[in-house]
């Protein structure tokens, strides 16, 4: 039995304990050392099957389960968004956000604390994936992601190139496995001026830090992301897979039929 084996056994069986728990950190008594810092270091280590792993971001001294996709683009992508049974509240105050909520293998939010110890010091890729009802999978690759520590109140750094199918119709996107070599049009995360998330801040229900002079982005819009006057782009509103209330604009508007949606992250 190896050891990646365990790690995903572990976590699986003490997330299948409660639906409803708040923040799915974990610490265990043995060392933390030996534990992978991302699922790429996963995947290197021999494990090529998706699923819920844990990981010791920049081998701190403690532990948390994340999911790791093993098959998308050569594999061992960390998800610090899934959205798959919509079942957790996405509706959340600063802490929550800042420590994480929700459950790796169903929904969650990895936590903004570990997203920055994730991304620190390090050159990573975002790619957004969403898959649609009607068996589209669109997807969004981003060459460069990081956020900055609470302190400076989770800074999005975001960058190029990108190439992906989010900003194209639907009928045109492909499915699994995805062909990055599709260059993007236009994107809805640096759509223009007034709708480019490079360098903006987190808002949430209690922390109103977007551009927008009259309105409360993360109020509003009942879910924390980096808002500049609002967003084109936005994956964690209120939500029912029949009725996305979320967007990526133009491709997938608010109300459409959506399964799942990732957000996740690996070395370039």
């Amino acid at each position: 039995m190896s050891f990646f084996w365990l790690i995903e056994i572990q976590c699986t069986k003490y997330f299948s304990i409660s639906q409803h728990i708040k923040v799915y950190k974990i610490c265990f008594p043995f060392l933390v050392s030996h534990i992978p810092r991302d699922c790429s270091a996963i995947l290197e280590g021999g494990q090529t099957k998706s699923g819920v792993y844990k990981i010791s971001p920049l081998s701190t001294r403690h532990a948390i389960c994340v999911y790791c996709d093993m098959e998308t683009a050569g594999g061992g992508w960390t998800a610090f968004q899934r959205r798959l049974h919509w079942s957790v509240d996405f509706n959340r105050p600063w802490e929550d956000y800042k420590i994480g909520f929700g459950l790796p293998g169903i929904d969650y939010w990895i936590g903004n604390d570990e997203i920055h110890l994730l991304t620190k010091g390090n050159d990573f890729s975002l790619c957004v994936v969403i898959k649609l009802q009607n068996g589209t999978t669109l997807y969004e690759l981003y060459g460069q992601f990081s956020i900055a520590d609470e302190a400076n109140k989770y800074k999005l750094f975001l960058g190029g190139p990108t190439t992906g199918t989010l900003v194209v119709t639907p009928s045109q996107g492909p499915t699994f496995p995805i062909d990055f070599s599709i260059s993007s049009t236009g994107d809805s995360m640096f759509d223009s001026s007034l709708m480019n998330l490079n360098g903006m801040y987190f808002s949430t229900l209690d922390r109103d830090n977007d551009n927008y002079p009259n309105w409360d982005c993360g109020k509003g819009l009942m879910g924390g992301w980096w808002f500049a006057y609002c967003a084109h782009g936005f994956l964690n509103g209120v939500s029912s897979p029949d009725n996305f209330w979320g967007s990526w604009n133009p491709t997938v508007p608010p109300g459409s039929k959506v399964n799942e949606t990732l957000m996740m992250i690996k070395p370039r």
